[in-house]
């Protein structure tokens, strides 16, 4: 099981992740294209706020159960102790399902206030759509999560791939029968069970069971004090995290800003948030397992090189979403779209800057130190209200963008300053400032393509420029250590027609950089 959790593990394990993750959001983006297309911003906006809705019952209903799911499994299995693993298992099982069925009953009660504006179906089918799929999807994230504390990064990848494919031949058979809004919603329903049924299989297959013996006295105490303060942690990032800026779009301004703001979210995710959420996926199980058997020093040498890693890819999403994506939106959504480029411009700069929280998140979590995070969301969560309450009812979707944006790198800012001092942690700086300088020197050299050549082909063109020369540019400036080609050159022994064509080069390169 140790194997699980090595070096090339990671590697494996994160391309597992993002690939199957970036297949996935492909699809996504694909349904949302032909969706948007097909109803138009109106009724795309309010299928987008019950899509929100059910994410907002999902995370309510299972708070803090999942990351403390991967944390204690994964933990168990680095103090080779399995029972403790199934026992954390079934307790915090029991608690999901507590969760859901409390969730269910306080959305039914709430719902005439919480409907879609303009909506013309009963609330009943409001209820259910929202209901089956935020609950389903609730089910699949918990599995996947125990499936993750056990190394086991497989049953995410081939439930999402699955239920992506099943999706968008959903979304062709609707649009072939010109199909209404209400249909695209019970199809988004039916997918969301599908989630569930495939991670429950997946992980009885796999022998990851549950026990319904509590687990011992001194584990069941980290247990709850880590649910308890990852419960708040969860709940006040997920309303601090464009929920009140969607609420307030839908009960203030309109349904077509809502999808506006949906659409720039979902294409920042694809840069930004399923780049975190993928890193942080890996980090969690390898800092515990770290944990496990080093204590904080091992932790920190793996913060360390994963804020080196988030900077990288920050930086490259950063560079190559700028420039690609007025083109982007005008290409896949048209021109009835087009207040989407502002706001999407903003969410990639704000979160390829702020990538570095998922490492820090990590840590948190793995140290027993979840009531700083706590505090950062509360903050986060105040913050947002104050800014969202005051910007957006006056200037509607500019004012969401800027809410979440001011928010975002407040909150970063003193998370990072915070952590750093009380973990006493030895921050890179030599490799971020030269990855700083690459990313400079790439970008000016892909905006003068630009300003030679004005186009959104040309814009496309040089995100590629972007891309290749930022890339190049840290093998040349040494902007890397000979661990990460270590790390590399092991990865890559698992395809070995790759690795006898690049050892060489890499070899060289890690004897450069000693």
């Amino acid at each position: 099981m140790s194997q699980q959790f090595s070096g090339a593990a990671a590697i494996r394990a994160a391309v597992m992740i993002m690939g199957s993750t970036y297949v996935t959001y492909g699809v996504g983006l694909l349904v949302s294209i032909i969706i948007a297309r097909h109803l138009g911003p109106a009724d795309f906006g309010r299928y987008s706020y019950v899509v929100w809705m059910a994410g907002i019952l999902l995370a309510v209903g299972n708070n803090g159960i999942t990351s403390t799911a991967i944390r204690f499994v994964s933990e168990s299995l680095g103090r080779k102790s399995p029972d403790d693993a199934r026992r954390v298992h079934g307790w915090l099982l029991r608690r999901q399902v507590a969760c859901l069925a409390l969730v269910a009953v306080g959305f039914m009660l709430g719902s005439r206030w919480l409907a879609p504006d303009g909506w013309e179906n009963s609330l009943a089918a409001f209820v259910v759509v929202a209901l089956v799929a935020g609950l389903a999807k609730a089910v699949y994230i918990f599995d996947a999560s125990v499936a993750k504390g056990y190394g086991r990064f497989d049953v995410e990848a081939r439930a999402t791939v699955t239920m992506s494919l099943a999706n968008i031949a959903f979304v062709l058979v609707l649009l072939a029968m010109d199909a209404p809004l209400l249909a695209y919603l019970v199809a988004f329903a039916l997918v969301s069970i599908g989630y569930a049924v495939i991670s429950r299989v997946m992980l009885r297959r796999g022998g990851m069971v549950s026990e319904l013996q509590d687990p011992d006295p001194a584990m069941a105490v980290r247990v709850r004090r880590h649910l308890l303060w990852t419960v708040l942690l969860v709940l006040a990032y997920t309303f601090s995290n464009k929920s009140i800026e969607t609420y307030l779009l839908n009960a203030t301004v309109g349904p077509a800003e809502v999808g506006f703001f949906a659409i720039a979210a979902a294409l920042s995710r694809g840069g930004v948030d399923l780049l975190a959420s993928g890193l942080m996926t890996v980090m969690m199980p390898i800092m515990g397992h770290a944990f496990g058997e080093g204590g904080l020093d091992r932790a920190n040498t793996i913060m360390s090189n994963s804020l080196r890693y988030c900077l990288f890819l920050g930086l490259m999403l950063i560079g190559v979403g700028l420039l690609v994506s007025r083109p982007g939106v005008a290409l896949m959504y048209g021109d009835r779209y087009g207040e989407v480029v502002l706001p999407l411009r903003v969410m990639i700069l704000v979160g390829g800057l702020t990538l570095g929280e998922a490492a820090f998140n990590a840590l948190l979590s793995t140290t027993d130190n979840q009531r700083m995070r706590v505090v950062y969301a509360c903050l986060s969560l105040g913050i947002t209200a104050a800014f969202a309450f005051a910007l957006v009812p006056t200037w509607g979707l500019l004012g969401a963008v800027a809410s979440y944006a001011i928010s975002r790198l407040l909150v970063f800012a003193l998370v990072a300053v915070g952590i750093t001092r009380m973990m006493r942690l030895r921050l890179p700086v030599r490799e971020f400032l030269r990855l700083v300088g690459c990313a400079l020197l790439s970008g000016l050299l892909a905006g003068a393509l630009v300003l030679a050549v004005p186009g959104i082909w040309t814009e496309l063109v040089a995100g590629a420029v972007f891309a290749a020369l930022f890339l190049a540019t840290t093998v040349a400036f040494n902007a890397w250590r000979a661990s990460d080609v270590g790390h590399l050159l092991e990865f890559l022994e698992r395809y070995p027609f790759v690795h006898r064509r690049a050892a060489g080069f890499l070899q060289r390169w890690a004897l450069r950089l000693q």
